[in-house]
């Protein structure tokens, strides 16, 4: 009989150990699906950003015509998206960036300030230089703001020597017109572009135009110089190049013996 009764305290306490297990395991993966559900709900949590409803080039000004709201999910919202909340602040502001129709707008592409300035749409750092382009070097009046450019500079060195002068600069203006609303004129018509640079470079470009003259080279918005040959970036080009010969050899005399006397 006692035997029996220590039998069923053990069975007991196996059932009840077994219910508080239970128990806790269900009370555990509850948490965990709540918390992974809780995760996901923020992850693609619906976000209201600013995003350009027209394509936008640098220094265009913000206004509620060329802007608009957009809801996208939180996990692929960029940290510095301007919110719908910020949408009132931003307008009026030039951008200092091209934004395409639907891309969002950060806060690294805005002007410091509302003011009409042109100064602030210079980078901190650096130089707007404006310098004239005839037909050529505009590329007959296809190059617009936001579009970004290589300059080769010609010299006469005892002989005329071709080089590249300056990579990827941007062109922060082409011409000098601004209508009503501040934005550059996009007639296509225009004599000089207006490029951001480094103080350094605005004089390497002002001593290159004063001793030779300088070339516009128009990019690829998808090119980069990794895959372009050393060489190509920095070779001089002559004459000699174009017509495709090889240095010349310097011309070896034979020795000559002189014997002086009988």
């Amino acid at each position: 009989m006692a035997v029996n009764k220590a039998t069923a305290i053990l069975l007991l306490g196996a059932i009840a150990s077994g219910g508080g297990a239970a128990y806790f395991t269900d009370d555990y993966i509850s948490k965990k699906v709540k918390d992974e559900e809780t995760r996901l709900s923020n992850k693609y949590k619906p976000v209201k950003i600013v995003v350009a409803k027209e394509k936008l080039n640098i220094g265009d000004v913000l206004s509620y015509s060329n802007l608009a709201i957009r809801e996208m999910p939180n996990n692929y919202v960029h940290s510095a998206a301007v919110r719908a909340a910020q949408s009132n602040s931003v307008v009026g502001k030039r951008i200092m960036q091209p934004l395409n129709v639907g891309e969002s707008l950060l806060t690294n592409f805005l002007a410091s300030s509302k003011s009409s300035g042109f100064s602030n749409l210079i980078e901190k750092g650096k130089r707007a230089l404006t310098f004239p382009v005839d037909v050529v070097s505009s590329l007959s009046g296809l190059l617009r703001p936001g579009d970004r450019i290589d300059l080769m500079v010609t010299l006469n060195q005892g002989k005329r020597v071709t080089l590249p002068l300056l990579k990827d600069v941007t062109i922060l203006a082409t011409g000098g017109i601004v209508d009503d609303v501040g934005r550059m004129s996009d007639d296509g018509a225009y004599q000089t572009i207006t490029i951001t640079v480094s103080p350094l470079n605005a004089a390497k470009i002002t001593h290159a135009r004063n001793v030779g003259s300088v070339t516009v080279v128009l990019r690829s918005g998808k090119d980069s110089d990794k895959n372009i040959a050393g060489n190509e970036l920095t070779h001089r080009i002559t004459v000699r190049d174009l017509l495709g010969k090889s240095k010349r050899k310097t011309k070896r005399h034979p020795k000559v013996d002189v014997i002086i006397g009988g």
